[in-house]
Order: C-alpha cells, then sequence, then structure tokens
C-alpha cells in the first residue's frame, strides 16, 4: 500500500474515469528512464519495496500505483469497473499527469497480464517490458475459460494451475479470504511449495482448505512486520480481498472480449525488448508453461530469459537476483 508503506514519496490523483489512484512517484536522475512497477494479487505497491529501494539508488525513476481494488486506490464493487482496457487507460492518464511519454513496464502476476494489455494497446509507450513470473499473452478475442487451461497443464505438468479461479469467482470468496486472513496468509506465502499446490491449484481445494483446512507456516522470507502490513491493506476497514477479486470475476465473465476483439492481430506481437524471469518453484507459474505461450509473440533477438530459483514471489523471496536481472535488463 503506496501511502501506508511511503508516505513521503506517495501521490494519489483523481482520474478521468472518476476513481482515484494512490501511487509512488520518484523522479529519474542523469537521464535514467522511469520504471513503472505493476503489482499482482493479493498484493500492492508495498510488494515492490525492494525494487523501489534498488532502483531509486540507482537513479531510475519510479512510478508504483496501488492498482484498481487495492490499497489506498479506489475499490470499486462493480467487476465491469476492472475491464483491463479501461484499467490500461487509467494506468497511462498517471503517466500522462507525470509527465511521462515512455517508460519501461515491469509486471508480477496480474500484473504482468496487465502490462501485456498496455503492450497492445498502448504500445508507443514503453521501450522495454518485463513480465516476473507471469508471461505474455495475447489478447483472447474468442473467450476465456479456465477449464481448457486446467485440462491442458493437467496433460503437461500433472494437475491443474488455475483450480482456485472457480473458488475466486464465488460470491463468498473475497469475505472467506478476509475472515481466515491467515489462511490466506500462509498459503501466499508458504513456507512450502507443495502446500500452495495442494491448497490452491487441486479442482475443489480451495474451498475445502478455507472451510476445513488448517493453515501452515509462511515462509522464513517474510517476517512478522511484514505480515502485519499486509494484515493493514488487506483489513476488513479497508475492503478485503473482496475488491481486487474482480480482476479475476471480470475476466471470467468474459467482460474484456469486447475489448480485445478490436485489437489488431499485428498488435498482438511484442516489438521492443523484453524480460521473461521465470520462478523455477512456483506451481502456478510453471516455466514449462508460461516460456512456450509467449515466444510466438515475440521476436527472439528481442526476448531475454531468465530462471529465478524461487516460488511465486520471486521479487521478495529472491530480491537480490531479482534487482540484479531488472538492472541488466535496463542497461
Amino acid at each position: 500500500m503506496a501511502a501506508l508503506a511511503f508516505p513521503n514519496i506517495t501521490t494519489s490523483a483523481k482520474l478521468s474515469s472518476g476513481v482515484t489512484y494512490s501511487y509512488v512517484h520518484i523522479p529519474a536522475q542523469d537521464s535514467k528512464p522511469h520504471v513503472l512497477l505493476l503489482h499482482g494479487f493479493p498484493s500492492s505497491a508495498y510488494d515492490w519495496r525492494y525494487q523501489i529501494e534498488f532502483l531509486a539508488d540507482r537513479g531510475f525513476g519510479l512510478i508504483v500505483p496501488d492498482l484498481l481494488g487495492y490499497g489506498a486506490t479506489d475499490k470499486p464493487r462493480e467487476k465491469e469497473a476492472y475491464r483491463l482496457k479501461k484499467m490500461c487507460g487509467e494506468v497511462v492518464e498517471i503517466l500522462d499527469i507525470c509527465g511521462l511519454e515512455t517508460v519501461v513496464g515491469v509486471g508480477h502476476d496480474w500484473g504482468s497480464f496487465l502490462l501485456g494489455r498496455l503492450a497492445n494497446y498502448h504500445p508507443a509507450r514503453f521501450s522495454k517490458l518485463a513480465f516476473l513470473d507471469i508471461a505474455y499473452a495475447p489478447p483472447n478475442a474468442d473467450g476465456f475459460s479456465v477449464d481448457p487451461i486446467n485440462e491442458r497443464t493437467t496433460e503437461m505438468i500433472g494437475y491443474p494451475v488455475f483450480g482456485y479461479w472457480h473458488f475466486f469467482k464465488d460470491e463468498d470468496s473475497g469475505d472467506l479470504m478476509t475472515d481466515k486472513m491467515d489462511h490466506t496468509i500462509a498459503v501466499a506465502y508458504a513456507s512450502s511449495y507443495d502446500f500452495s499446490k495442494e491448497n490452491l491449484c487441486h479442482l475443489g481445494a480451495a474451498r475445502k482448505y478455507y472451510t476445513s483446512g488448517h493453515p501452515g507456516p509462511t515462509a522464513p522470507w517474510i517476517t512478522d512486520h511484514e505480515i502485519a502490513m499486509h494484515k493493514q491493506v488487506f483489513s476488513k476497514e479497508r475492503g478485503g480481498y473482496g475488491p481486487a477479486l474482480n480482476w479475476y470475476k471480470c475476466e471470467i465473465a468474459n467482460l474484456n472480449v469486447p475489448d480485445e476483439a478490436q485489437v489488431a492481430k499485428e498488435d498482438y506481437y511484442l516489438k521492443v525488448p523484453c524480460l521473461l524471469m521465470l520462478c523455477k518453484y512456483d506451481p502456478i507459474g510453471v516455466p514449462a508453461v508460461q516460456e512456450p505461450g509467449m515466444t510466438p509473440w515475440i521476436e527472439e533477438e528481442l526476448l531475454t530469459v531468465v530462471e529465478i530459483e524461487s516460488g511465486h514471489w520471486c521479487l521478495l523471496e529472491k530480491p537480490r537476483e531479482t534487482n540484479e536481472a531488472l538492472e541488466r535488463f535496463l542497461g
């Protein structure tokens, strides 16, 4: 949460869509580029803390928003507010407010997915793109269904990676995840990669975990203070996890399809240098699934692929390796 974690470098703006975004803004030094950091779920600008310090110390400018539904940014209740094209327009308006024509985009998890759509809808605004854990995927004009993905990954790696999406779309999921926040934290930052796989990926496992399961220990790389910050960001008073789950619900309801159907086929392709940072042990963003899905959409000489020995949260679990890979890519 930008305002809570970084009060001296955080600002907010009410955008033309009517929503207010909170975001970190650090000007660049010595003609260095600005870097746009886009977080995923369940996260906020706070989870870029290691990258903010590292990149700012090296003179890079930074724009780090709490994305819609998170932190100190507005949290609309209706899932229609979370259309990717609309949110892309909001992020670009923040760049306009900051006077930035082009930036380097970096996304993690859902932030990677949003970054991909920014590249489709606003390609001129990005000089480079970095996708952490979740690779670029092209627009889906034919509609989205989680079931074929689960069937395909079961064939490829032996289990469905998106079983939890069925739970996330249920009306009571946000309340359950908030009321049982220790369960959410334990499965998000699990000490064992298998614990996340067993309680999220398999069909029906997430609901069973929240209704009758027990939280396990958290990973050693997440401190008590950082867990306390997470609890503040997603407290019931601040809306819990429910608003952020609208990213999933919007996608599942195929509300992005009319916009994506308008994207020209040539704009599916990425035409700037890109980094794909694979997370070796992530049971959801499995490298064997991620990399082959991206390579058809970019020329080989434009793509750099690195693999970090981490689970899903490379930016937190392995900040030094993540930062060094980003610095090499930024040049």
